[in-house]
């Protein structure tokens, strides 16, 4: 497959309406702006607005707020998840867990921290990821936060803006192709797996997998701060709109958590990750329509 990155991605959106990082070792931050590359379906970052940077630049700016992102109320929201891992799925496979504890886990050997059992059904390819341990970071939905970012509309304007990020000690990708597969994957902890061990990174993570086809990712290091999933966010177009005088779309359009998904911006994609062509029939000479827009058959003559 000539785009493995963009069509898993792709699947992956299309299914939780977040974005998989194809690299997940590379840092994606609450608060970063860019936009998306159009051959691999990867993030290019631009910048983040909590950086230095954007920071002097909105300093520099004709607004009149005083907002000092210093306020720990406007940092990253951060909270860990209840369950111990997190799986998100396309269409065409299905994912069954397997009871870790009856592998019978020693104190200071070997332990399975996670074992589960996929099944890709081989209509057309298919995504799954797979995430240990997962934390969650949000743009904090504060007025101040949404002031600074409407002051910026000569950086930030037509920009997607990273609202959410899930991180994680350990994740497994798959990609597969267009063969049914069953098989089994797991995440063996060397050293006892408590809160405390891997607080410490006295526990070590190595991923196990049976796959024969497809293509496989996997990271596991629980001092490291993964990044497999985040979220990209716009804000509505009347947003930009300066001064604040549309107060009636302030209260519908300007909260975060209002603001519209990033979809992917190419076409629909074949299994082969490539870009299918979308048929515009007014572009086309190749027949006439009718005004209600079916296709004239038949040659009138008048």
């Amino acid at each position: 497959m000539k785009y493995e990155s963009r069509k898993f991605i792709d699947l992956i959106q299309r299914a939780t309406s977040k974005w998989a990082n194809w690299d997940p070792p590379r840092e994606i931050a609450v608060g970063d702006y860019g936009t998306i590359i159009n051959d691999t379906g990867e993030f290019d970052w631009e910048g983040n607005i909590y950086s230095p940077y954007f920071q002097q630049q909105f300093q520099s700016s004709k607004s009149k707020f005083n907002i000092d992102l210093t306020d720990s109320a406007l940092h990253p929201h951060k909270q860990k998840a209840g369950d111990d891992h997190l799986i998100v799925k396309s269409w065409g496979v299905t994912t069954k867990e397997i009871n870790a504890s009856a592998e019978g886990a020693v104190s200071g050997v070997v332990n399975i921290a996670l074992k589960f059992d996929l099944q890709f059904d081989g209509n057309k390819p298919a995504a799954v990821l797979v995430m240990h341990k997962p934390r969650y970071s949000s743009l904090p939905n504060d007025e101040r936060i949404i002031k600074l970012i409407k002051s910026m509309p000569d950086i930030l304007k037509g920009k997607y803006i990273v609202t959410d990020v899930i991180s994680c000690a350990a994740y497994m990708m798959h990609l597969s192709d267009h063969r049914a597969e069953k098989f089994s994957v797991s995440l063996k902890a060397a050293g006892p797996v408590t809160p405390a061990a891997n607080a410490g990174g006295v526990a070590s993570f190595t991923w196990s997998s049976e796959a024969a086809y497809g293509l496989s990712r996997q990271g596991s290091d629980p001092a490291a701060k993964f990044i497999p999933l985040y979220r990209l966010k716009q804000p509505y177009p009347k947003f930009w709109e300066w001064p604040f005088s549309h107060r009636g779309d302030e209260k519908t359009h300007d909260p975060i958590d209002r603001w519209e998904d990033v979809d992917p911006t190419w076409n629909p994609l074949n299994d082969e990750g490539e870009e299918q062509e979308i048929y515009d029939a007014e572009m086309h000479a190749d027949f006439e329509f009718f005004n209600d827009g079916y296709p004239d058959d038949d040659d009138d003559d008048y």
